[in-house]
């Protein structure tokens, strides 16, 4: 069975701090989301999340500026958790699952795929496009097991049945969009799909630095007062 635990790792509680990084990490991952549907309704053409950063698309700053924000949201909130002096553990650290998932999204943010964001050792493909969607994959996977992460752990009831709800919706929208794209399937279907799991994922980040900050105003001395 896998050990889940919540204690204290020995530093000393920053709950200020804590809190500060955590709503600022909420906002930045509910900016980013915003974002991503300005560039969505911007371009309605363009199927797939990645091309719309692609280089020479006209949304291309906007995007990559909220997959930016998308990491500065996964940083901060690791930053709050390891702040605040507590050590969610399933397997491992929370917190360090989404230090490396904000630095992947931030790998992505900065390389870009090319125009169209082609397959990856597929015709036109630049090694960029190897870089650019090795990052953006690796970085959602972990989002994903972040998800899950929480999802195992015994306090937090709601933000535990939170993290189910979104860990089953995303993977079964991701699962049926990439099951469309694998049989060439309808494009468009498997574009919404895609966008569906990508804003069920960015929306959590926002949703857990909410919980994140909310824990750590309880423990600020004056938060009864």
């Amino acid at each position: 069975m896998t050990e889940t635990v919540d204690r204290p790792t020995g530093i000393r509680p920053r709950p200020a701090g804590a809190h500060s990084f955590a709503v600022g990490g909420a906002v930045a991952a509910f900016v980013s989301a915003g974002l991503i549907w300005i560039c969505r309704l911007w371009e309605p053409s363009v199927h797939y999340v990645s091309q719309l950063g692609a280089t020479g698309m006209p949304t291309a700053p906007v995007f990559n500026l909220a997959l930016l924000l998308l990491a500065i949201a996964a940083v901060l909130v690791d930053r709050a958790m390891r702040s605040a002096g507590g050590d969610l553990r399933v397997g491992w650290s929370v917190a360090t699952t989404l230090l490396v998932c904000g630095l992947c999204f931030g790998v992505a943010s900065a390389v870009t795929c090319s125009l169209g964001c082609p397959v990856p050792f597929t015709p036109g493909a630049l090694p960029q496009d190897l870089i650019h969607i090795t990052f953006a994959v690796l970085g959602f996977v972990l989002a994903i097991v972040a998800m899950g992460q929480v999802a195992a752990l015994r306090r937090r009831p709601w933000m535990r049945a939170v993290s189910v709800v979104t860990l089953v919706a995303v993977g079964a929208t991701s699962l049926t969009g990439a099951m469309i794209a694998l049989f060439k399937g309808d494009t468009g279907l498997g574009g919404n799909l895609e966008f569906t799991a990508a804003t069920l994922a960015i929306a959590w980040f926002g949703v857990f630095g909410l919980q994140v900050a909310i824990d750590a105003h309880r423990d600020l001395p004056d938060a009864g007062r």
